[in-house]
């Protein structure tokens, strides 16, 4: 399934945090493939990982992947 794109939130700020959903195995004790990628500027961050990543999945902060030209709120589904 290719990879969609929207929008959460209404801000508009560049983003500065990636936020990485993966889905839950083992009880949620264990991650597994990488479901959806959230950006975030400084002031949402917070809220993109306890609001904006699906409950089913677990939300990781990912800092090795670069989030220029990318807004708050913008968002990836990649299943």
């Amino acid at each position: 399934m290719p990879a969609t794109t929207r929008r959460i939130g209404t801000c508009n700020e560049p983003a500065t945090t990636l936020v990485e959903g993966r889905s839950q195995i083992d009880g949620g004790l264990a991650y597994g493939p990488l479901e959806t990628l959230v950006y975030a500027c400084d002031e949402h961050g917070h809220t993109a990982r306890t609001e904006w990543i699906a409950p089913t999945l677990t939300p990781f902060t990912a800092i090795a992947e670069p989030v220029a030209g990318r807004q708050c709120g913008d968002a990836t589904d990649l299943t």
